[in-house]
């Protein structure tokens, strides 16, 4: 029914796509810089906007990234980056993140 109702208002207004939600930007990550701070950024976000503690926030992967419980998530990938899971939980406690690099690589 949303579909047909989509093609409707589509055709009405001469217009394509989704009505209620743009898609969204993909950036490729190709560089191994770019993707370590990235994985900083997204999981002390909640912190630097003083939401919440990213530790315990709710939203964010780092819980799963850190515990030994069963997850969809590519742990293992991830924390290989870090070398273990101790040396990633200091990276994040320090925010040691390169925010120009994210910048400069999201407006290309």
């Amino acid at each position: 029914m949303l579909n047909a109702y989509t093609k409707a208002i589509n055709k009405r207004y001469n217009r394509k796509g989704s009505l209620f939600q743009e898609h969204l930007k993909r950036i490729k990550i190709s560089e191994e810089e770019y993707f370590l701070n990235l994985i900083i950024y997204v999981n002390t976000n909640a912190s630097h906007h003083q939401i919440d503690d990213f530790r315990t926030y709710k939203y964010s992967s780092y819980a799963a990234l850190i515990s030994q419980k069963e997850t969809l998530l590519k742990r293992d990938e991830v924390i290989q980056f870090f070398d273990d899971v101790d040396n990633f939980k200091y990276v994040l406690k320090s925010k040691n993140i390169n925010v120009d690099v994210i910048q400069e690589i999201s407006l290309e």
